[in-house]
């Protein structure tokens, strides 16, 4: 959990103040893909617009994943920005947003949903060991970055091969 304490800076508009702060480890439990961020510095700075509070900054950490082509474990180095307008409540806001504004109350503003958010975003959708990943092989399961497998390639996609009977019939009655 990551607060940011606000009381001075509510006082004067326009004034900014930065924060930094180590977060224990998140486990990210997503369909597909379970993850664990470690290592985790949040650095920001947070400014009184007369409105509200703007939040920005960044992540820094590590990513512990799977890769979705071999299925191994691997680490990512990562650092990811986040931002967000927090709203004091009873106070007016923006009526025009695209999402409902978040609301802090007390002199104190959490942002652990908001970095919660920002790992979520800075996944990616198919996360991947390394480019040069060959992944396993469809027909034994092998891992190709380790081994060559004796699997017969097949690129022909069974739902085509009649198709390709088709093609190997008319060769033969045109040889005739």
């Amino acid at each position: 959990m990551m607060k940011i304490d606000i009381r001075e800076l509510r006082k004067v508009k326009g004034s900014s103040e930065a924060f930094q702060g180590d977060l224990p480890d998140i486990s990210l439990d997503l369909p597909g893909q379970k993850t664990a961020f470690r290592s985790l510095l949040v650095k920001g700075e947070a400014a009184n617009t007369g409105e509200g509070i703007y939040v920005h900054g960044e992540i820094r950490g590590t990513a512990d994943m799977v890769c979705s082509l071999c299925l191994r474990d691997y680490s990512l180095d990562f650092r990811t920005p986040f931002a967000e307008n927090f709203y004091r409540e009873g106070d007016d806001f923006p009526k025009d947003a695209d999402q409902p504004p978040l609301i802090y109350h007390g002199e104190e503003i959490d942002i652990t949903a908001t970095i919660r958010e920002a790992l979520q975003l800075m996944l990616p959708m198919k996360p991947v060991c390394s480019p040069q990943c060959r992944g396993l092989c469809p027909h034994c399961g092998c891992d190709l970055n380790i081994r060559r497998c004796g699997c017969k390639k097949e690129d022909i996609d069974p739902r085509l091969a009649v198709l390709g009977q088709l093609i190997i019939n008319d060769t033969n009655n045109s040889s005739k």
